[in-house]
């Protein structure tokens, strides 16, 4: 899945106010572990690249992920909370 594609369904989880099924929250953990794995790749992208104006590209990716998944784990935890 494309970075812009991953980060668009992520973002369509998270400003969605749609009441919360247990289908949702099985999307969201499968939408975080493919989070989880983009930004492994970047990691081991950014420790190989050279030029710097990639790198910061790469970096800016990885503050993104970043704070999605630490959205989405949030939100996994509310709804925990939530649910009897």
């Amino acid at each position: 899945m494309g970075f812009k594609k991953l980060i668009k369904n992520v973002q369509e989880i998270f400003s969605s106010e749609a009441e919360r099924t247990h289908s949702s929250r099985e999307r969201i953990e499968e939408l975080l572990k493919e989070l989880e794995q983009k930004e492994k790749k970047l990691n081991h992208k950014l420790s190989k690249e050279e030029d710097s104006k990639k790198r910061k590209d790469i970096k800016l990716k990885l503050k993104i992920i970043s704070t999605q998944r630490n959205k989405g784990m949030a939100l996994l935890d509310e709804m925990e909370k939530e649910s009897p």
